[in-house]
């Protein structure tokens, strides 16, 4: 008969040992056990023991409720691939620690959903599963599709992050450790719904702002592709040009974009950057899309281009604010501030650590721990008529969720 902390789930010991970046050793000596006890209770073929269960929770600042929660399982979900930006093996750790936090992420999602709606998931899908049979065209017309659907007219976009949440997308943003990982993004299973995480680890806005759109990119034109297809090196590279193409259509559309590049010289361009937000290579590369560059022409604004120095940054990168996800961080807001949940209570019941919730759901640092403010504005979103105070709701007598 097996003591130890009954219903300990192994799994959530290996996903923060992976965030954290520890060996089997390392979290052992944290905690006073041999690697290989705390790899059989990762495995499940042996459960913690009080003192040694306390510890991890003090080691990795979650609740007990974190580790007694199983894992959301579902056969489908291998079935649906996470987009990573870079699939080089050494980056291999971003890619699993991008994948964790997008998982947290919808659990919290699905927490909150509990006491609240989501706007509806309001986003037009290729209907293909091969990527090779994707064209230019398509890209050019669904891109077209999504701007119609969300009004968005043919004008430059104030906020891409903030078009994608109101579309039923939960986003956020997410330091990883390396600056060559952009995003990830995944249709959960949970509730069917997009998540997109665009990692923080660059110091551009600009370049963070495209990168939304190109992981929108993804969940547009790949939702329907199988995961199979994704992790075929002879088709990664078409995906990732393929979302490219979109988020280059997506942010600038070819009926308005196209009359504003008079004259396609790197100081006309930069010229443009203020009203489009989108980079001079970006550009060039656009303007080669609408067939407005001859290849001379395109080849002297790349040489153009390095010659300046423009390579690792261009003038007016640091003008721009980071674009900034805002849908759980109202959610929290909603949560707290109408009394369904204290702060502390509202940590021991999502249970991961203050700081890591803080980060997914874009909360300001300490607003999980440090004591509540005095006033404060009314976060614009309604409750569940049923929303309890001492916890989870359940999914009857829904009222809207407002923009």
């Amino acid at each position: 008969m097996r003591t130890g902390v009954e219903g300990f789930q192994g799994q959530r010991l290996s996903q923060l040992r992976t965030v954290h970046n520890l060996t089997l050793s390392e979290l052992g000596e944290q905690v006073g056990r041999s690697s290989s006890t705390v790899s059989a209770w990762e495995k499940g073929a042996q459960l913690p023991e009080v003192e040694s269960f306390d510890r991890l929770c003090r080691v990795f600042s979650v609740s007990r409720m974190w580790f007694l929660r199983p894992v959301p399982t579902a056969v489908e979900e291998k079935q649906r691939p996470y987009f990573f930006r870079n699939q080089a093996a050494a980056y291999k750790q971003a890619r699993e620690r991008s994948q964790l936090y997008l998982a947290w992420l919808q659990e919290i999602s699905d927490f909150f959903q509990d006491a609240m709606d989501w706007p509806e998931v309001n986003v037009p899908i290729l209907d293909t599963d091969d990527c090779r049979l994707i064209s230019d065209e398509d890209i050019e017309e669904i891109a077209r599709e999504c701007r119609e659907t969300w009004k968005l007219g043919t004008a430059p976009i104030p906020n891409v992050i903030q078009v994608m949440e109101n579309a039923g997308i939960i986003c956020t943003r997410a330091t990883l450790g390396h600056v060559k990982m952009d995003g990830v993004s995944h249709v959960s299973i949970l509730d069917d719904r997009p998540y997109v995480l665009i990692a923080e680890d660059k110091a551009n806005a600009i370049r963070n702002r495209f990168d939304a759109a190109h992981e929108l990119g993804h969940v547009v034109l790949h939702s329907r592709i199988p995961a199979s297809q994704y992790t075929k090196n002879e088709l990664y590279d078409l995906l990732e040009a393929q979302a490219h193409r979109f988020a280059s259509a997506f942010l600038m559309p070819p009926e308005s974009f196209s009359q504003e590049v008079v004259w396609p010289t790197l100081d006309n361009l930069l010229s443009l950057k203020p009203r489009w937000k989108v980079s001079v290579a970006a550009m060039i590369v656009r303007c080669r899309d609408l067939s407005l560059l001859s290849d001379q022409l395109e080849l002297r604004l790349w040489k153009g281009r390095s010659a300046r120095k423009w390579t690792k940054g261009e003038p007016g990168d640091d003008a721009f604010e980071f674009e900034q996800p805002k849908l759980m961080m109202r959610g929290a807001h909603l949560l707290v501030d109408n009394g369904i949940f204290d702060r502390a209570e509202l940590v021991h019941q999502i249970g991961l650590s203050p700081e890591t919730i803080e980060m997914l759901c874009n909360l300001r640092p300490g607003y999980l721990s440090a004591q509540p403010e005095a006033g404060g504005n009314v976060v614009p979103l309604k409750l569940k008529h049923n929303a309890g105070r001492s916890g989870r709701a359940t999914r009857a007598d829904v009222l809207p969720f407002q923009k």
